[in-house]
């Protein structure tokens, strides 16, 4: 836990050097002014939603894979290669330290959008499980890589292709097509979040399927830096 304290403030300063964190506030206040002004229009959950579903994607992917190119140019993976520090202390706080920036960034639209009105337990858990399953599948993007632009192109493919579940949430394609992407329960937990009465059954079974993803993106992530890192 030491190591993870260390870390974690280190990557906090990394994301400030880095401009991130201004960034994530700078977009979100744009947001909650957009929300705010299209309130008048009627009932903006699906398009909440979805504005959402992207910050802890951009956050936990994109970011991540910033910061480790970062520090990939800047020696530091060498030097944690032949350091007593551990792999998993380096992955969960980099992923901690974007999901508290990505849960502040995701309260403030929902608190713009709906007011007090929705069920703050689930959805906390949604935006935290969704940033660290994006964090950790961008691990997993960026382990092999060492050029920016390479990065950028595998990470935006790979966020079009986990963004498809989208199709059936619009109802452009039924959603039975999508059972099996790891963002679908992400979604699901979501809109459970603005649902006055859910099931019990489809509410432990989008946790169930969310963590299971989670945890496989971890172990997944884990492995690949690893093997690269050769540790």
């Amino acid at each position: 836990m030491k190591q993870l304290k260390h870390l974690l403030i280190y990557d906090f300063i990394l994301l400030q050097r880095n401009k991130i964190i201004g960034i994530s506030l700078a977009v979100t206040i744009l947001y909650t002014g957009a929300f705010q002004g299209l309130a008048t229009l009627g009932d903006m959950e699906k398009l909440l939603i979805l504005v959402i579903f992207n910050d802890p994607a951009l956050l936990g992917f994109l970011f991540v894979g910033v910061m480790v190119l970062f520090e990939k140019n800047e020696n530091t993976l060498q030097a944690l290669a032949v350091s007593p520090m551990e792999i998993q202390w380096y992955i969960f706080s980099k992923a901690s330290a974007l999901t508290l920036i990505s849960l502040f960034c995701c309260f403030a639209m929902a608190f713009a959008t709906k007011g007090f009105d929705f069920q703050y337990i689930h959805y906390a858990f949604a935006s935290i499980l969704t940033t660290y399953l994006f964090s950790f599948i961008g691990f997993m993007v960026v382990a092999g890589e060492s050029v920016f632009n390479t990065y950028i192109l595998k990470a935006l493919g790979v966020i079009l292709l986990l963004s498809t579940p989208f199709l059936g949430y619009f109802e452009v394609l039924p959603t039975v097509w999508f059972v099996l992407f790891p963002t679908q329960p992400a979604i699901d937990l979501y809109q459970i979040s603005f649902e006055k009465n859910t099931d019990n059954e489809h509410i432990i079974y989008t946790y169930t399927l969310l963590i299971f993803w989670t945890m496989a993106s971890y172990f997944g992530a884990l492995k690949l830096m690893k093997k690269n890192l050769s540790i």
